[in-house]
């Protein structure tokens, strides 16, 4: 069994230097997958355009129903880290969506959706239990 992980992203002024490869945790790596999910497009990768989750194609757009938006992304998210993350199993996803605004140095405020999330499950080999909890911020404008 693999008891530890490369990093992400590799960071290769240290392998240069230090002559090795740093390694971490089982939890920090499902931590690490986790967020490159998130952090990924459809079709980001080429050479696995399965490997994302649909919270970017919203980034531009103006969400009129949060309620469905919220499903939706919340389906995506689920499905892409049951494909993309197999040493997680029982996997839950809890999420939060509202708009605030945000001040800017261009104008007085600005209308955001902030989108809290968190994945929960059992990690595989291990039994353990495992919580991963992210925020984000997207759209230029949003209505509910």
């Amino acid at each position: 069994m693999i008891t530890s992980f490369l990093n992400i992203p590799v960071n290769f002024k240290d392998i240069k230097q230090k002559g090795e490869v740093p390694r971490i945790s089982v939890n920090n790596s499902i931590h690490n997958m986790i967020h490159l999910i998130v952090t990924t497009t459809f079709g980001e990768m080429r050479h696995e355009p399965s490997f994302g989750c649909d919270l970017w194609k919203f980034d531009f757009e103006n969400i009129y129903n949060l309620p469905s938006f919220k499903e939706e992304l919340k389906k995506s998210l689920r499905n892409s880290i049951l494909n993309n993350e197999k040493r997680l199993v029982s996997i839950n996803v809890d999420l939060q969506v509202e708009q605030i605004e945000v001040p800017t140095k261009v104008s007085n405020r600005r209308i955001k959706i902030r989108i809290i999330f968190s994945v929960s499950g059992i990690i595989e080999k291990t039994n353990e239990f495992f919580t991963h909890r992210d925020k984000f911020y997207i759209g230029p404008l949003s209505y509910s």
